[in-house]
């Protein structure tokens, strides 16, 4: 019997908190570390939603007085960012503080519009480098924000600077932010940014000024024996064991998504009435019990999951080609082992011209929906976003998709996909 008691909610499952389950990835962890400690460089993790990113920043980025966290919700600009953390720096703003930072936070419409339409087509692959470096040079180098900020973080002997959620963050803001992340360095500030599928040499596009400024890491990977490393400081902190089948088991059927196993270890805790801290050592061996988990998680949650991915193969009802429908059709009919490696433009492009009634099909009209994807979900308020387009690969941002990919019956997609709801219209 054991002295202490601890609540399934505090070892398995998904938590804002760090859970006792918590193992170390040393590809990662120890990667991570060395970053902090041994560098004076900004620190990008990226990967995925719920892989582990922003626990493995609290694991070593712990709030204190040299901490500012912020998290870039849906909607906020820079200039909110900035803000937020003279705030909770408690640095009163003054009219000067607070020009400046709108000066070097915000452009008039037309030039962010322009800006923007730059951005996207650059990130995207779609301008060679000779046309970047020539529109470049037409563009205005964004002013950087006052150093009036820096000073006001500096007097409150601020280190590290958290923004979580990262890929919130408009496109123009990341890249002017990307030009004040130099003035950071040099004042001796760092940011930790965390945010879904950036790339390594992400802010060097925006600024080639960050190179040996900025390291990256990526937080996606969990071994198989990390996820059974998880299993077993769980179940020595709930005094039970799970088998080695139903381990392999679930770790097959989570896709490796730590999100999705720790929640399917969790389920099966509750099936089996293991709720906190067992008095007596107990093996849970039951597999079908197992597998009902398995099927009613994915139950639920595809439920939900299934109908961002319908709005988004919803697309525009007016365009007359209906290339979300199909570019969607085309995902949902991969394995998931090609969805994890970002389904590429000709990929795509070769699948569409075997299922879409025109076989015709231009590059042109495909690159203009896939740069697109973004802004649709944007617009059809799909947060997180399944789903994001650059370097010429249509990437998945949001890990839950490889689960649900995975156990997707591709025999009933137009049960998901009703082709009658996606008819083809032309005007001959």
């Amino acid at each position: 019997m054991r002295g202490l008691s601890t609540s399934l909610k505090e070892v398995f499952g998904i938590s804002s908190n760090l859970l006792k389950s918590y193992v170390l990835r040393h590809h990662v962890d120890d990667d991570f570390k060395d970053k902090i400690e041994l560098t004076d460089h900004h620190i990008v993790v990226f990967g995925e939603t719920k892989v582990g990113k922003s626990h493995l920043r609290k694991k070593y980025i712990t709030p204190n007085k040299e901490t500012v966290e912020i998290d870039c919700t849906k909607g906020v600009d820079l200039y909110e960012i900035y803000n937020q953390i003279l705030y909770k720096c408690g640095i009163e703003t003054s009219e000067t503080l607070t020009s400046s930072i709108e000066r070097g936070t915000r452009l008039n419409k037309d030039a962010e519009a322009s800006l923007f339409q730059f951005l996207k087509a650059k990130l995207s692959g779609e301008l060679t480098e000779t046309q970047v470096i020539s529109e470049v040079a037409r563009k205005t180098i964004p002013k950087t924000t006052s150093v009036r900020l820096v000073e006001a973080l500096k007097e409150k002997n601020i280190k590290f600077i958290v923004l979580d959620d990262f890929h919130y963050l408009k496109l123009v803001d990341q890249y002017l932010l990307a030009y004040d992340l130099k003035m950071f360095y040099q004042s001796g500030i760092r940011f930790i940014i965390i945010g879904t599928k950036i790339n390594k040499g992400y802010f060097e596009k925006f600024n080639g000024e960050l190179s040996q400024r900025i390291d990256y890491i990526d937080a996606t990977r969990w071994s198989e024996e990390d996820l059974k490393k998880i299993k077993e400081r769980g179940c020595e902190v709930l005094n039970i064991d799970i088998s080695d089948e139903i381990i392999n088991y679930f770790i097959d059927a989570s896709s490796g998504i730590v999100a999705v196993y720790q929640q399917l270890l969790s389920h099966f805790c509750i099936a089996n009435n293991i709720r906190k801290t067992n008095e007596e050592y107990i093996v849970l061996n039951d597999l079908d019990k197992a597998i009902k988990c398995n099927e009613n998680y994915y139950l639920t949650l595809s439920e939900h999951y299934l109908k961002r991915i319908q709005d988004i193969a919803d697309g525009e009802r007016k365009a007359k080609l209906k290339l979300y429908y199909y570019i969607i059709k085309v995902v949902l009919t991969s394995d998931v082992e090609i969805a994890k490696k970002g389904f590429s433009f000709q990929y795509l492009f070769d699948n569409l011209k075997n299922i879409h009634p025109i076989k015709s099909i231009n590059h042109g009209a495909l690159t203009s929906v896939l740069n697109h994807f973004d802004e649709l979900q944007s617009k059809k308020d799909i947060f997180p976003k399944v789903f994001t387009y650059y370097d010429k690969r249509l990437y998945v941002s949001d890990s839950l998709f490889y689960y649900i990919l995975k156990h997707f019956n591709k025999e009933k997609i137009d049960d998901v996909l009703p082709p009658y709801d996606f008819q083809l219209e032309f005007d001959f």
